[in-house]
């Protein structure tokens, strides 16, 4: 049987969130019911591994029950998520060499909109492996304290984490640090989030750390009314900047996991680090891929 298209496991799962079952969504489509769980389940593992579903572990077993009882939740990660023109390869994504991560940021530099914030978003990703859901749900306040400090290392609260658990993110990359430090100080030049106060650098503490290119928040309950469709959206789009195929959201956590190992790190470690289980991070070490080929770098006077 062919794949169904994103759209129809998407229409499928809103229809099941609005209180529909399985037989009634196959009865009105003409399929079959294993066909619709098939899908909506399907999509919902893309949404807890790739965006990440608050309360839900990426390994959960997505049924009925769980999706119904978690209805809010896989909502607010469809805010976040593009779905792939085309179906997933069965390879595992490749690793995001520090080459790559350079490509990345001088093509998202040159064609970016919102350079600062893009710039920092990327980092943040490629540097901690968070899921777009809980940077989404990061705040300045997450970022540094109220004399203005960084912390040291950030953490990411509980509340954001999709686990449920706090952790801190790994964000000590000069360059990464760099561009968070320059986002607020532009965030603060537009007047975006600001506050009367000299804490957090003048900025609200507990407003998101990331914020869409009109200063309105990217959570859940705004940003139907903003440009952009979410965090997962305007990630995706900056790996399109550098015309890197085969590349995406799903290559950082991957990358992470392999560059702790490579620093002696153990499963366990790694699994705490990336708000996960062991067992997903045997997957994401295990599963082998081809070497990516190394990225050309175009001269700084040439255009992409």
């Amino acid at each position: 049987m062919a794949p169904r298209s994103p759209s129809c496991a998407l229409t499928w799962l809103l229809a099941m969130l609005q209180g529909q079952t399985y037989d009634q969504i196959a009865e009105r489509f003409c399929v079959t019911k294993s066909t619709v769980s098939k899908s909506v389940a399907d999509l919902a593992r893309e949404l807890q591994s790739v965006v990440g579903v608050i309360g839900i572990d990426e390994d959960s077993a997505p049924t009925a029950h769980v999706i119904r009882a978690h209805a809010q939740d896989y909502l607010e990660a469809l805010e976040h998520f593009v779905p792939l023109a085309k179906p997933v390869a069965a390879t595992s994504p490749p690793i995001i060499t520090h080459a790559h991560i350079d490509q990345l940021v001088l093509h998202t530099a040159r064609h970016s909109r919102c350079k600062q914030r893009d710039l920092a978003l990327l980092l943040m990703l490629v540097h901690t492996g968070a899921r777009p859901n809980e940077i989404a749900r990061m705040t300045v306040a997450d970022y540094i304290d109220a004399s203005g400090q960084r912390r040291s290392p950030p953490w990411l609260p509980a509340k954001a984490a999709s686990s449920g658990i706090a952790r801190p993110l790994l964000l000590r990359d000069a360059t990464a640090l760099y561009w968070l430090d320059a986002y607020l100080a532009w965030r603060l030049a537009a007047g975006y989030g600001v506050s009367d106060r000299s804490e957090y650098r003048g900025l609200q503490g507990d407003s998101s750390l990331f914020l869409s290119r009109t200063g309105k928040s990217l959570s859940s309950s705004s940003s139907n009314v903003t440009p952009e469709k979410g965090l997962h959206d305007i990630l995706q789009r900056i790996f399109r900047y550098a015309n890197l195929p085969g590349f995406g959201v799903l290559c950082a956590r991957r990358s992470i996991a392999h560059r702790l190992r490579a620093d002696g790190r153990t499963t366990e470690e790694i699994a705490f680090y990336l708000g996960t289980r062991t067992g997903s991070v045997r997957r994401l070490l295990s599963k082998r891929t081809q070497k990516p080929p190394h990225p050309r770098m175009p001269s700084l006077g040439s255009r992409a």
